[in-house]
């Protein structure tokens, strides 16, 4: 479905802080908020544009990341239908001090409420107030999280789980050794190094654009909880 088949005001309804909001109050929200759809691949959000705002997940995924000065993707993390993203918001959030890019993983459409409009309702309002910094503080947890795996968990140990996650309801996992050094924030020639490793233990079959699961009960142990 395209940006223009959403109702914005029956989107709208999914903030838990919407029922809270006066009638005039709700009518200046969706006077300034926006349905809009991005293709697989098209910048949503980068240091370089103005500050974007709140972003609710209607369909399909978006990436976060930070960019090294080397033009390397540090994945953050990914969020999908029915999540809200609040890093694009840092000229309305003083607590977010560093600086994030967004890209639609697949095709996708997205609530947003700018951040002009959002600046306002923030002071004015508690309940955006609140859910504003709950949101910040799980995005925030989901960082930490990515981090920890980053420093303390073995690469072999993060290819399992990735691997393990992808294959869910199907062995076979359709991605290449670039993507999935993207996915666990590793190089292609690392990645590629495990696998083929795991390739000789008969652990995976590697095939062009493929990686296929032969035995789940290593890759479980090998990825330790990760």
């Amino acid at each position: 479905m395209s940006a223009s088949s959403y109702n914005l005001q029956k989107e709208m309804s999914a903030f838990p802080f919407w029922e809270a909001l006066t009638v005039p109050e709700r009518e200046k929200m969706l006077s300034c908020a926006q349905i809009r759809g991005f293709e697989r691949d098209a910048l949503i959000y980068s240091k370089d544009q103005e500050c974007l705002g709140l972003i609710y997940v209607i369909t399909g995924n978006v990436r976060t990341f930070l960019l090294s000065g080397e033009g390397r993707e540090i994945q953050l993390y990914r969020i999908g239908p029915g999540q809200c993203d609040v890093l694009s918001t840092s000229c309305v959030m003083n607590q977010i001090t560093f600086e994030t890019q967004m890209v639609a993983d697949t095709d996708c459409v997205l609530l947003i409420v700018p951040a002009l409009c959002l600046a306002g309702f923030k002071e004015s309002n508690l309940h955006v107030r609140c859910f504003l910094f709950e949101k910040l503080g799980e995005r925030f947890s989901d960082v930490m999280h990515r981090m920890e795996a980053l420093l303390f968990t073995r690469v072999d140990a993060r290819i399992s789980a990735a691997l393990l996650e992808k294959a869910s309801r199907s062995d076979t996992v359709y991605i290449t050794h670039e993507q999935l050094a993207l996915e666990i924030n590793s190089t292609r020639e690392v990645v590629s190094r495990v696998l083929k490793g795991l390739e000789r233990k008969g652990v995976v079959r590697l095939g062009r654009g493929t990686v296929r699961v032969l035995d789940r009960a290593a890759l479980i142990s090998l990825s330790g909880g990760a």
